[in-house]
């Protein structure tokens, strides 16, 4: 990996070195009662927030181990993986609750990962890539990932984001869906929750934003990333089927709505072109002028 493609490491409670002079951080010492020794003094340890780990998919081993100790800071579990095929296994076998994948993997592209991922129940992935240019966040979006990080970034704005996904998560699964059991055989995908959560009846589509899916009549499936389903979630609760472009920002991606930035739409169309393609046309998302998208049967 390019020394382009580091970290940038902003004034933050997970000030490290910045890449390519980062060094693996080391282990905070810790007073009998479990507290972590910081230079203003003693801070409890953040409470842990998931059983489920956040898998860090990264071939850079000073970059990982910055990025775990952030997220341990911040109450996660974390395991990584340095290649595509380390990471299909951890993917399976720990079960994590949310992907940081990079695409720059000595043993292939990462993009194949995240298409392989976003079929998996209940998981979140974040895009972390030293890949600035807009068609290829579109891709990384397209095939299945919630969010795109560039690099250099803030490990602040890293956390940050990844709170919001698993509040989207969360949401999504609120309907009533439980967490899936482990899979031990990595060849095959993770099961998907037992509890039926609610769903809808549309056009002859079973529509189940919660399990994260859309299915036919005939029992084909087609699956759907943490936004799209949060996205559809949306749509098929709010009035008239109609959200703005914040709205939709806010509730789905978790965050105020830039001028420059085409998540929302890119969003709207991943999950038309689902829709579109399962339903044979009589399902879709129509974009209406400054009011915004509409799901429409």
């Amino acid at each position: 990996m390019s020394p382009s493609a580091a970290l940038l490491v902003t004034s933050s409670p997970y000030s490290v070195p910045a890449h390519p002079e980062i060094t693996p951080p080391r282990s905070a010492p810790t007073d009998p009662h479990g507290a972590v020794a910081t230079p203003s003094g003693i801070a409890p340890l953040a409470p842990q927030r998931a059983l489920r780990p956040v898998l860090v998919l990264e071939d850079d081993a000073a970059v990982a181990a910055t990025i775990c100790t952030a997220l341990t800071r911040d109450g996660w579990n974390t395991v990584t993986a340095a290649t595509l095929a380390e990471g299909r296994l951890r993917l399976h076998s720990d079960n994590p609750r949310i992907v940081i994948a990079d695409l720059g993997l000595p043993d292939g592209n990462g993009i194949a990962f995240v298409r392989e991922a976003a079929g998996c129940t209940d998981l979140g992935i974040i895009v972390v890539s030293g890949r600035t240019e807009e068609v290829d966040r579109v891709i990384g979006l397209e095939v299945g990932a919630d969010d795109y990080l560039t690099k250099p970034f803030s490990l602040r704005a890293m956390v940050a984001r990844i709170r919001a996904l698993s509040r989207r998560l969360d949401a999504n699964l609120a309907a009533g869906a439980v967490d899936p059991p482990l899979a031990t055989n990595p060849t095959q995908p993770l099961p998907l929750p037992i509890a039926e959560p609610a769903s809808w009846s549309l056009a002859g589509l079973c529509l189940q934003p919660s399990r994260f899916r859309i299915q036919t009549a005939q029992g084909t499936e087609t699956r759907l990333t943490g936004g799209e389903a949060g996205l559809l979630n949306l749509l098929l609760t709010v009035p008239e089927n109609l959200a703005d472009r914040d709205t939709i920002a806010g509730r789905v991606l978790g965050r105020r709505l830039l001028p420059e930035q085409r998540g929302v739409d890119q969003l709207a169309s991943n999950l038309r072109q689902k829709l579109v393609a399962a339903s044979a046309g009589r399902i879709t998302i129509t974009a209406l002028r400054g009011k915004g998208y509409r799901l429409v049967w």
